[in-house]
């Protein structure tokens, strides 16, 4: 059977280049390797995770998202969602490119919201493809979920820095991921602001990743997990943008991001129908093909 190829519409000259790339990419080099892992990347090891980004590394194709200055393209939302859809054909081409959530949508957020000195000991290898992240803000009920304002997990002021409490799940990529965005609430909530958002090294002896909920989807690295926070000290450069403003943040990460989660879903979604058309005419049942 021939590699499947996304039929992408072209006509925008600082993208189409870079979809033909992709495209080739993902046929010749990303699609061959699902066997291996049955579509699965839950637990998809550090080393295949870097298997798949070396091949888009080489051909300049990572992170194209992320500004010039990062080692990306510094596309726009209209540029680059034909690159993501071509790249999303795939259900590991996300992941090869460093375009998959969390990853995706917390460069952007760092781009916007950190200082240089985050930017540089975040963003950097972030967008290198060296680490990966998490954003830490879903909480079990009664917290925070699709209304962000329930948030219940808790942040304290103390000499030099602050001390965060609290428990989150379903946080995708938690397990191996290098740091958290965690929001946590500072202040009483009043105007819609009291949360801020810190960033917090996962290895910081406050944070715990219990485990990695079972789920129907099997596609992100490092599952979602249940991570707990707990007297979780940071100092006061660990706070991402302005304290009590992290509702106003996650709106400059989360608005574009669900755009780029169609993006990157409308690929599979052609895939799958180019996977049924060719089982349609390929079938055979009662001594004739289905189509």
């Amino acid at each position: 059977m021939p590699p499947f190829r996304a039929k992408i519409q072209r006509g925008r000259p600082v993208s189409d280049g870079l979809v033909s790339q992709v495209e080739t990419f993902i046929a010749e080099q990303v699609i061959p390797l699902e066997v291996e892992h049955r579509g699965n990347l839950h637990h998809a090891s550090e080393d295949f995770r870097q298997q798949l980004q070396a091949g888009a590394r080489t051909l300049g194709l990572l992170a194209p998202h992320v500004s010039k200055e990062y080692g990306g393209h510094g596309m726009g939302l209209v540029d680059r969602a034909p690159v993501f859809e071509a790249a999303g054909y795939s259900l590991f081409g996300p992941l090869a490119l460093n375009i998959a959530a969390p990853d995706e949508g917390n460069m952007h957020l760092l781009e916007v919201v950190a200082t240089e000195a985050q930017k540089l000991k975040y963003l950097a290898p972030l967008a290198a493809g060296e680490v990966r992240s998490a954003f830490a803000m879903t909480e079990p009920a009664p917290g925070a979920g699709s209304d962000p304002s329930m948030l219940r997990t808790r942040a304290d002021k103390i000499d030099g820095g602050w001390k965060i409490d609290g428990h989150k799940w379903f946080i995708t990529g938690a397990t191996g991921a290098s740091f958290f965005i965690c929001m946590a609430r500072t202040g009483d909530g009043a105007s819609g602001d009291g949360a801020t958002m810190f960033l917090v090294d996962a290895d910081n002896p406050g944070v715990r990743v219990q485990r990695s909920i079972d789920t129907l989807d099997e596609a992100m690295i490092g599952g979602h997990g249940e991570v707990f926070f707990e007297n979780c000290v940071v100092s006061d450069d660990d706070v991402l943008g302005e304290v009590d403003r992290g509702f106003r943040y996650a709106q400059v990460r989360l608005g574009p991001a669900r755009l780029t989660h169609c993006m990157r879903w409308l690929g599979i979604a052609i895939r799958s129908h180019h996977i049924a058309l060719d089982r349609a005419l390929d079938r055979q049942a009662f001594g004739k093909n289905l189509a």
